[in-house]
């Protein structure tokens, strides 16, 4: 009976890490795409040779922070030439990161 309970208990383990890791997914923009990604994945080729210019969150998909300041940044990185991309991450569903980057 024991060794039963631990192998339920091991295999609830891994089914709750499976779905932490399944939880967390990745977008990026280049080019004018939206692309999705692993969660362990090459998303950060979007930001190499660039500068953060601003992000903002999103709580439980009902509260933005940030959002201003990272519309009139990328505005300004738009208005004076820049290539802007951006990476969005979000955190099983709870917490939404979106990073603009300049290039």
């Amino acid at each position: 009976m024991a060794k039963k309970c631990f192998k339920l208990g091991m295999l609830a383990v891994v089914l709750a890490f499976g779905l932490t890791v399944a939880g967390c997914t990745t977008m990026s923009s280049v080019g004018g795409t939206v692309d999705s990604h692993g969660f362990f994945s090459s998303a950060d080729v979007v930001s190499n040779g660039s500068d953060v210019i601003a992000s903002y969150g999103i709580i439980l998909g009902l509260i933005d922070t940030g959002y201003e300041g990272y519309v009139a940044s990328v505005k300004a990185a738009e208005s004076s030439g820049k290539v802007v991309t951006s990476v969005t991450t979000e955190y099983l569903g709870f917490y939404t990161k979106v990073t603009a980057y300049a290039r």
